[in-house]
């Protein structure tokens, strides 16, 4: 059943006559319009689930890095994009990126504050900005969600570090090596 003879049978027939020409007309009209919007939408609906994918199967696979080839079967290609998929979705725990922030070199704490989305990450070893801090941003960046802000704290030498030092020592280096040395 389309929608011009749902249509027309919906209206009752004492208010429009469906055998007079202009009226058929009218409610062919109408239903090949929302027939047509019907069709769409469920190629929409189709397009939105992977398993069920034909024309978008390029476009995730570039999202998900994967060559597209289109000697594959779609099958295989829809299975690769769910395996990444299930890959990519699994939220990182502090325990992994506790890891993977020590195998850049640092020793780091992480606290959240949840009510805030705000994960403070404070590097204790090396002193100051640690080198390469732009990649390990990005890494975490790439490797936590995205609603969580980040805040970086630093460690620094104290003064109370600084005052067992002497003069002789302090004149021998910059601030800059100075404030990022432990004593």
């Amino acid at each position: 059943m389309n929608f011009s003879s749902f249509l027309m049978s919906f209206f009752p027939h004492r208010w429009l006559n469906p055998k007079l020409h202009g009226n058929r007309k009218l409610f062919e009209g109408i239903g090949k319009t929302l027939d047509q919007m019907n069709d769409l939408l469920q190629q929409v609906k189709n397009e939105s689930r992977v398993l069920t994918a034909v024309d978008t199967i390029p476009l995730r696979e570039d999202e998900y890095g994967i060559p597209s080839d289109p000697s594959i079967p779609l099958d295989i290609r829809r299975s690769s994009i769910i395996a990444r998929m299930r890959e990519q979705a699994r939220p990182i725990t502090k325990e992994d990126l506790l890891n993977a922030l020590r195998s850049y070199g640092l020793e780091v704490e992480i606290a959240n504050i949840p009510g805030q989305s705000i994960m403070k990450i404070r590097i204790l070893s090396p002193y100051g900005e640690p080198p390469g801090f732009q990649q390990i941003q990005e890494f975490v960046e790439g490797a936590t969600r995205a609603h969580v802000g980040k805040e970086w704290e630093f460690s620094y030498t104290t003064w109370g570090e600084v005052k067992r030092t002497t003069w002789a020592e302090v004149k021998l280096g910059t601030w800059g090596k100075l404030k990022t040395r432990r004593f």
